[in-house]
């Protein structure tokens, strides 16, 4: 069966909690297998998800996720 990947906002996304977030990825997420690990890593700027399949060190994937930000606030 196909699966259709459900997305939702990115300002969403940013305020899930990790459960929250890893419960979102199992069901969007076309690569990942039943058996993978999602490991959640926050940092000071946003979060980034590491995919793994089961038994592996080194992710075959990464995201981050990052909030919007004002062309002013770069500067």
């Amino acid at each position: 069966m196909l699966r259709v990947p459900k997305t939702k906002p990115l300002e969403e996304i940013i305020r899930m909690n990790k459960k929250q977030l890893i419960e979102y990825l199992k069901d969007s997420e076309i690569s990942l297998h039943p058996k993978d690990c999602i490991k959640v890593v926050p940092f000071q700027h946003g979060t980034r998800v590491l995919f793994y399949h089961k038994g592996e060190k080194k992710p075959y994937k990464t995201r981050v996720y990052l909030p919007k930000i004002d062309d002013a606030d770069l500067l």
